[in-house]
C-alpha cells in the first residue's frame, strides 16, 4: 500500500508581492509539489489589463483638463457663482484655464482684452478700484524683482 500523503503545510503568509500556488505531480514519485509562481508569469492578461485602466485613466484626466473640467467635477461651463467664496473659485477655473498660455507672445493681450470686455459694464468709480488692484500687484512685483537683482549683485 502507498504511504499516506503529509498533511498540507499551512499556506504562506501573504507577501508584498502576490504570488499563487499551483500544485504540480511529480509522476515518478506520485507525490504533490507546491510551488510559488508569480501571478504576472501566470496571467498575462491581469498585467494588459491593468495597463489599458492606466491609459484609460490618463486620457479621461487630460481629457477633463482640457474641456475644464476638475476632478470635483466642476467645470467653467457648468458653474454658477453665487457667494463670494463661489466667485473666488470661478476666479481660480477663469485663470487655470488661461495660465496654460502665460509663455505666448500674445498673453498680455489676452489679458487686457479679457479685462477691456469684462469692464464694460462697470462704472469708473469700479474701474479705478481693479486699476488700484493691478497697481498694488505691479509694485509688489516690482519690489521682488529689486530685492532679488540686489541680492545677485552682493554676491
Amino acid at each position: 500500500a502507498p504511504a499516506p500523503a503529509p498533511a498540507p503545510a499551512p499556506a504562506p503568509a501573504e507577501t508584498s508581492t502576490k504570488k499563487s500556488v499551483k500544485k504540480f505531480s511529480a509522476l515518478e514519485k506520485g507525490k504533490s509539489v507546491d510551488v510559488a509562481i508569480p501571478d504576472e508569469v501566470l496571467d498575462p492578461l491581469n498585467e494588459k489589463l491593468h495597463q489599458q485602466r492606466l491609459v484609460e485613466e490618463a486620457d479621461f484626466k487630460a481629457t477633463t483638463e482640457l474641456f475644464g473640467k476638475r476632478p470635483d467635477g466642476k467645470s467653467l461651463d457648468s458653474f454658477i457663482p453665487k457667494s463670494e467664496s463661489d466667485f473666488a473659485e470661478y476666479a481660480e477655473l477663469i485663470s487655470s484655464q488661461i495660465r496654460p498660455y502665460d509663455k505666448s507672445y500674445h498673453y498680455i493681450g489676452l489679458l487686457k482684452s479679457v479685462m477691456r470686455l469684462s469692464m464694460k459694464s462697470l462704472k469708473a468709480a469700479e474701474v479705478k478700484e481693479i486699476g488700484s488692484s493691478v497697481m498694488a500687484i505691479a509694485n509688489e512685483k516690482l519690489k521682488a524683482e529689486k530685492e532679488a537683482t540686489a541680492g545677485k549683485k552682493k554676491t
